[in-house]
């Protein structure tokens, strides 16, 4: 009976774990996708304005804030860990740097402080956008006009963005994992949507566009009398009609316009 009681305790403790370990990894996943579903209308938006890959972008927000737990997207709601000040607002954090050597060490800087999640997106993309003091191109690599996919951005984050030798492929796992390329898509297929409107619009002004006839006025010239040249007198330029002299004068074309 002992052996039986403990045997039967033992087979309710996995099972309980069994059910709240399921209960855990179903948690984990909603609050996942819970956050995805938060910024994923502003990431895709202003990703597709700027020329960025979405997918990239909701990576690093996802890495950056710790799936938005972190203590500076919670106190900051900075989700890329842009540091410096964002109109005079920050807040300064623990943060952990890679030497050139890949050596990990610790140490305080003040992070940017935004309003809400989409001024933190926008200000990612406007950094990416737009460089540094010294060099606007210096994120180029990450453009999608200048890259071949998500890849190339996110390799090319690891070399520019991040002192984290392993940032780039820690990106394209959770870009793949997540499948967040369908965000790139939806970009694509908002640019697609606009080029077909814009071809329509384009194609109906044209035909409502009433073909003008262009009216010219052409010049006549009045018809010059005929004058009998028998009578006419060399001598003192004189015509004789009916008779009478008459003075030659000289005749000047009169035109007329319709």
């Amino acid at each position: 009976m002992k052996r039986f009681g403990i045997r039967l305790l033992l087979t309710m403790s996995v099972l309980i774990g069994a059910l709240t370990g399921g209960a855990s990894i179903k948690s984990q996943a909603s609050a996942e996708t819970d956050f995805i579903e938060s910024i994923k209308k502003p990431v895709v938006s202003v990703s597709h304005k700027n020329h960025l890959y979405a997918s990239v972008m909701m990576a690093q927000a996802i890495l950056e804030s710790d799936w938005g737990q972190s203590d500076l997207a919670v106190s900051g709601n900075n989700y890329f860990g842009i540091k410096g000040s964002y109109h005079g607002q920050s807040v300064m954090m623990a943060t952990a740097e890679y030497s050139g050597k890949g050596k990990r060490y610790f140490t305080n800087a003040n992070f940017k402080k935004y309003p809400d999640a989409t001024a933190s997106i926008q200000d990612n993309a406007d950094l990416l956008r737009h460089g540094t003091d010294t060099d606007p191109n210096y994120y180029s690599g990450t453009w999608t006009d200048s890259t071949v996919n998500y890849r190339d951005a996110a390799s090319a984050l690891a070399a520019t963005y991040a002192t984290d030798m392993a940032y780039g492929n820690k990106l394209t796992k959770l870009i793949q994992k997540y499948d967040l390329t369908k965000l790139d898509t939806s970009a694509s297929s908002l640019d697609i949507e606009k080029q077909i409107a814009a071809s329509v619009k384009d194609s109906i002004n044209k035909k409502s566009v009433k073909k003008v006839k262009v009216k010219t006025k052409t010049a006549k010239v009045s018809k010059v009398p005929k004058v009998d040249l028998s009578n006419f007198d060399k001598t003192r330029a004189t015509f004789k009609i009916n008779n009478q002299k008459v003075k030659l004068k000289p005749i000047t074309p009169i035109i007329k316009l319709n």
